[in-house]
């Protein structure tokens, strides 16, 4: 009877193994060049060990005389797009053949993942012409003087941290917090003199997922049918937005309160189904607009925000400490323009060119989210020939190509000059996406953009930012796949500009 079970057990492994493996010669059967996968990892093991965007990075630099490639991420096959032309295929001109993020849909009672990021296909589009006049011109300058009013509590702030050794990232949170906070909700939690806050600490799941969704996750890169189950977002957050959401609504409405932030907009949109006084929308699936739903996009707009603009802005920071010159251009071109106009404004802040270039520049070297994702939902053919199947998984390594030196020269350095007026036209499209591009572009990209200037603007036109004994020279990046972050807290000194 032993043999048998010993017999049984090995089969049954040895058939685990070959069923695993199986999935390892998908693009190899189709013709598409390819980095093997081998048992259990896929075509690399290092994507816990070493940033995901680096380790792509040596597989686009190894397959670098195809326009594309095929990978594994464990059971999933990935087709890698390197040639900008394929990208622009894609991302824009046959969007309606990959208008996906995730071949899976988030579990319906996952309130908080029903947000425009992960929403597929026509759930998304109806959403989005829903929530497109949101970010406007004319609605980033009605929410300027919140912003105005977060900045300057950014600059007290630090005022008392003059001649300390700080990590940024910490205060840049804070204030990007603050931002949000005010502009979604109308709240004022101060948590940059204030971290301990519950809407500080909201996001902190992120660290703290329990060991089953854990797991859940894990697998997911072998059996994609797990997408169905775990939560992304704990029960708690979830119902600390839906009552916050609730909570301000009732308030404002039984009050009669505007304040022409993202909440009056909601409001707007709860009510009248649309946004904006006698626009005219694209026809699309109807939509039902609820608390849920408007507390999920709150959730995406907080965390997106929140983490993406304060990363930025850490970056920014270092690297400006690092390079005293581009500091001093910057101060000046602050001074010189809010001399002109003799105020902050939201006028002045589009006038400075030179922080649109370090500001994008700081995009360039250090994309917020490193890798981009496609999922075909409609069989497409490729110029070559190449079938591309329903329900293939599509990325676009951005972390790569921005540092591309066919793309930009000389890539590590931190040269704002790339995105000057004279150069930026020799810029190959869609080689720089900081926010993505296409129909499913960052529909906030221009609040972020606003938020992070504010920020950047504030600490140079007040302070000087200079390295310490602990400053590197180069930062090391965190083995996570989502955000490009340093893997330890990068410190600079403030000191008085005068």
């Amino acid at each position: 009877m032993l043999p048998l079970i010993i017999s049984l057990v090995i089969v049954s492994i040895f058939a685990f193994y070959k069923y695993w493996i199986s999935i390892y010669q998908t693009w190899e059967k189709r013709g598409i060049p390819s980095v093997p996968g081998k048992f259990p990892h896929g075509s690399s093991s290092e994507m816990e060990k070493r940033f995901p965007g680096e380790v792509i990075n040596d597989m686009y630099n190894e397959m670098s005389k195809y326009p594309y490639f095929g990978m594994y991420m464990v059971r999933i096959p990935w087709l890698v797009i390197r040639d900008p032309e394929i990208i622009r295929l894609v991302m824009t001109k046959d969007f309606n053949h990959f208008r996906d993020r995730f071949f899976h849909k988030f579990p319906e009672q996952d309130k908080m993942s029903q947000h425009l990021f992960n929403l597929p296909g026509e759930q998304w589009r109806a959403l989005r012409v829903k929530l497109t006049p949101t970010f406007t011109s004319g609605k980033l300058k009605g929410m300027f003087p919140l912003l105005l009013a977060c900045s300057e509590a950014l600059e007290n702030c630090l005022k008392s941290m003059v001649g300390s050794e700080l990590n940024m990232k910490l205060y840049t949170t804070g204030y990007t917090t603050d931002t949000i906070s005010s502009c979604a909700f109308g709240l004022e939690p101060n948590t940059i003199n204030n971290p301990d806050h519950a809407i500080r600490k909201l996001f902190t799941f992120f660290q703290k997922t329990n060991l089953l969704n854990k797991l859940i996750i894990a697998g997911e890169g072998a059996f994609q049918w797990l997408s169905s189950f775990g939560r992304r977002v704990p029960i708690e957050v979830e119902e600390f937005l839906i009552k916050l959401v609730t909570d301000t609504i009732e308030y404002r409405e039984k009050n009669d309160i505007k304040r022409n932030d993202f909440m009056d907009l909601l409001i707007q949109l709860k009510n009248k189904g649309t946004i904006g006084d006698g626009m005219k929308e694209e026809i699309t699936e109807p939509l039902d607009i609820n608390i849920d739903l408007l507390a999920a996009q709150t959730f995406v707009f907080l965390f997106a925000g929140m983490e993406t603009s304060s990363s930025v802005q850490n970056w920014c920071l270092y690297e400006l400490a690092l390079r005293q010159d581009l500091q001093q251009r910057l101060r000046e071109e602050i001074d010189r323009v809010l001399e002109k106009h003799g105020e902050v404004s939201y006028q002045a802040i589009q006038e400075m060119d030179y922080l649109h270039m370090v500001i994008s520049e700081t995009m360039r070297k250090y994309p917020t989210v490193p890798i981009l994702r496609r999922v075909c939902t409609t069989p497409f053919t490729m110029p070559s020939g190449d079938r591309i199947e329903r329900g293939d998984h599509v990325f676009i390594p951005l972390f790569s190509i921005h540092r591309d030196p066919q793309h930009y020269p000389d890539p590590e350095k931190f040269d704002p000059e790339r995105f000057s007026p004279e150069n930026i036209g020799s810029i190959k499209p869609y080689t720089y996406m900081p926010f993505g591009e296409g129909p499913r572009i960052c529909i906030g990209n221009r609040f972020g953009l606003m938020q992070t200037k504010m920020g950047i603007m504030t600490v140079i036109r007040n302070f000087k930012v200079v390295p310490c004994e602990k400053t590197p020279k180069t930062a090391e990046l965190m083995p996570i796949m989502d955000i490009t972050m340093p893997k330890k807290d990068i410190l600079i000194k403030l000191v008085s500009r005068d």
